[in-house]
């Protein structure tokens, strides 16, 4: 797709603050997460079976601390919940991207895991929202209120951020605070990317 730019980081990286900037810009999105999230809920029962536990659902809904809990801790669960998962995610932002890329202006795809898995490398661009790591595990443990070892757990399930940044076909730094984020995620729409004209 022409149009496109999946965006992406580590855990805690800042993709969702990249995308809440371009999209007070004008820009259109579309997020991995918000999509998996109206997944869990809709396939709820399917996946307390994938998991033979009726106590992941409350109230008809996933409870996602508990799945949480199970995936980060196991890595045969959480590729049971990948193969469940990652065919149906891809195949609503196809659907939605496909409609986006015919207004032939640049939209914004937050994919978490762009460089894990292989579904998307020839559909977009992508960005690198990029944080060391030792800051990433900062804000995670900050963020989430987990201790260090939790934290660098789920750090460690992703891909290595030096790895991503050697595949990425751009980089944007987020290693400050937010006002100096925004200010290079402006830099690179407008002199990188060149598509601030486009949500004029």
């Amino acid at each position: 797709m022409q149009n496109a730019y999946f965006v992406t980081s580590s855990i805690a990286g800042g993709k969702s603050s990249f995308i809440k900037i371009v999209q007070n810009l004008g820009f259109d999105t579309l997020s991995a997460d918000v999509i998996a999230h109206e997944l869990l809920n809709k396939n709820a029962n399917s996946i307390a079976k994938i998991f033979n536990n009726d106590d992941l659902i409350i109230a008809g809904k996933i409870d996602r601390k508990k799945l949480g809990a199970i995936i980060f801790n196991d890595l045969n669960a959480k590729k049971k919940l990948e193969d469940f998962l990652h065919p149906k995610i891809k195949e609503v932002i196809l659907q939605k991207a496909q409609i986006l890329d015919k207004k032939n202006k640049a939209f914004f795809i937050e994919l978490p895991l762009f460089f894990e898995n292989n579904h998307y490398h020839n559909l977009g661009k992508s960005i690198l929202v990029y944080t060391p790591k030792e800051i990433l595990l900062q804000r995670l443990m900050q963020r989430d209120n987990l201790d260090e070892n939790e934290a660098l757990k789920r750090i460690n399930l992703q891909l290595d951020i030096e790895e991503k940044l050697k595949k990425a076909d751009f980089v944007i730094k987020n290693t400050s605070d937010y006002e100096n984020f925004e200010k290079n995620v402006l830099n690179f729409l407008k002199h990188t990317l060149k598509v601030m004209n486009e949500i004029l």
